[in-house]
């Protein structure tokens, strides 16, 4: 124990029989170290109150209708539960294990559940009838996963049916209180394990099956596993963060949305008020709303074949890959191609929607540390942008050319992910980095040279992350406020220009800003500021 959690205690027991029971008896058995503290005291609230008090201990009133108070000091915690009898306190408590007083003068033990027996057994077990239980408190079905994850004990057969049959009464439970034990399941190191545990017992199918239809769904050819597989295998390769935890586990939920494979489709285009029409197909873009409408507009009422992806949970859609040539002698309608590619289109914006939605349903802001609203913001934009590694250094990956150099498209991809028109945040090219990473090992299969091609990307990424990192407060703007005098910019043109200025030299690696830079960046970008 702490000093602390000893001083609280001796000055109860010197007042009135008092008991360790839950964690800090299980742990002690387990030979773990308990970090909270909870005691049962006969003395009555108010009376625990001011023996506590006069010896200057400030004391909670948290649950105190219920004859709990809790007192803090620093992160620890000691909550002190009023009882006059140790039977009728046992039979509120949850699992058998939890069950377990000392006398913490005497070292005496008091297990009216067997709860030591089970312990031995390495079993979960509630006290008295599960079913009890569970209506009491919904939320002891999750604490019954998290402690059976976290220990690898089993859950009792009878115990287990019941959690099952109970589980819609999560529904009513307190959000705040639902997340809180999620979080501790996902920031367990077996992290996949505990997940597992939670499907099987059902509780993604009823709170969040957009995560559980990802099972079965099958990927390209550089996959060797389904969305589900993949996705436990990217979650199990993050580190114990709940932002990072949180994304490897929903960054492909939009891929079920978004599954097609590779067709063709011929006929007369036509235009009605939902959008584009070939047949009874409706045509989509890939990267927009506006995108087909571009494409397609000049073309309405005549003939035409185009190459698309019709969606798998959405038969009569079809996504717009491109228009081909007339000339080419394909069969009316819609046709299959026998060795298409398999496509997810624009997964990584329907995961981050379909996210952002999930994340009402929770109170996650609650358990980032810091400004959490901000931090849920950076977990959506992590899981919108987690293919753009792949989709900018395609040519490396894929040995093709690139019109751009590398370092263009590797300094313009840091600067679009740190910068936020105010701030640099170094973290997040970090996090993107350790899904992206993540998301490209699990489950796919590469070669050496492909996997060193990788990592060398990955080091340079971070060596140039690093550079923008240093230098960005460096540069000298004292010729850029006689520029755009000269240049008679005011307003609001002051801050886009110099946001122009500032990412260019970023991109270019230039930490020193000198006027034939300026003038060769405001003709460039003239049209914005006329």
């Amino acid at each position: 124990m702490s000093d602390f959690q000893r001083d609280v205690l001796h000055i109860l027991q010197n007042v009135s029989d008092t008991w360790i029971v839950g964690g800090a008896v299980r742990d002690q058995i387990l030979g773990l170290a308990a970090r909270d503290l909870d005691l049962v005291t006969m003395l009555d609230p108010v009376s625990v109150r001011s023996v506590l008090e006069k010896h200057r201990y400030k004391v909670h009133h948290i649950g105190i209708p219920f004859g709990t108070l809790t007192v803090f000091q620093d992160e620890q915690r000691i909550d002190i539960i009023h009882t006059d009898d140790l039977e009728t306190d046992a039979q509120r408590r949850d699992f058998t294990i939890n069950c377990i007083y000392q006398n913490s003068k005497t070292g005496e033990i008091f297990d009216p559940f067997q709860g030591r027996e089970d312990l031995e057994k390495r079993q979960i077990k509630t006290c008295g009838r599960a079913e009890d239980r569970f209506t009491e408190d919904p939320v002891r079905i999750l604490r019954m996963i998290r402690f059976a994850h976290r220990q690898a004990f089993t859950i009792e057969e009878n115990t287990w049916k019941s959690a099952r049959a109970s589980l819609a009464l999560l529904e009513k439970a307190a959000p705040e209180r639902t997340t809180g034990e999620l979080v501790q399941i996902l920031l367990a190191d077996r992290v996949v394990d505990g997940v597992r545990l939670l499907d099987e017992l059902g509780y993604w199918d009823r709170f969040i099956p957009e995560l559980t239809r990802l099972k079965g769904l099958v990927q390209n050819q550089y996959h060797s596993l389904d969305v589900w597989e993949h996705t436990m295998a990217v979650l199990q390769a993050l580190p114990s963060d709940l932002l990072m935890r949180l994304a490897g586990l929903f960054h492909d939920l939009g891929k079920w949305g978004t599954a097609s494979r590779e067709c063709t489709l011929r006929g007369v285009l036509r235009k009605g008020a939902a959008g584009f029409f070939v047949d009874q197909f409706k045509i989509i873009g890939t990267r927009g709303d506006k995108e087909p409408g571009r494409q397609l507009k000049h073309l309405v009422g005549q003939g035409i074949t185009i190459l698309g992806a019709r969606l798998d949970n959405d038969q009569d859609t079809v996504q717009l890959k491109k228009v081909l040539s007339e000339e080419e002698d394909l069969p009316r309608g819609l046709q299959l191609l026998p060795n298409g590619k398999r496509h997810f289109l624009n997964h990584e914006s329907e995961s981050a929607l379909i996210l952002k939605k999930i994340l009402k349903r929770y109170h996650f802001a609650m358990y980032f540390p810091g400004a959490g609203q901000k931090r849920e913001e950076e977990l959506l934009f992590i899981v919108a942008s987690h293919l753009k590694g792949t989709l900018t250094f395609r040519p490396e990956l894929r040995k093709i050319k690139s019109r751009l150099s590398f370092q263009t498209r590797a300094a313009s991809l840091v600067w679009e992910i740190c910068w936020d028109n105010r701030q640099f945040h170094l973290q997040l090219i970090q996090n993107f980095l350790l899904l992206w990473k993540a998301d490209y090992y699990a489950g796919k299969t590469h070669t050496g040279e492909e996997e060193e091609t990788f990592e060398e990307i990955i080091r340079q990424i971070t060596q140039i992350a690093l550079w923008q990192a240093e230098n960005i407060d460096k540069i000298d703007w004292q010729i850029f406020y006689p520029f755009i005098q000269n240049k008679q910019l005011t307003g609001r043109r002051i801050g886009e220009f110099k946001n122009i200025v500032l990412r260019e030299m970023m991109v270019e690696k230039r930490s020193i800003l000198q006027e034939p830079f300026l003038q060769q960046l405001y003709a460039k970008y003239a049209n914005k500021f006329i």
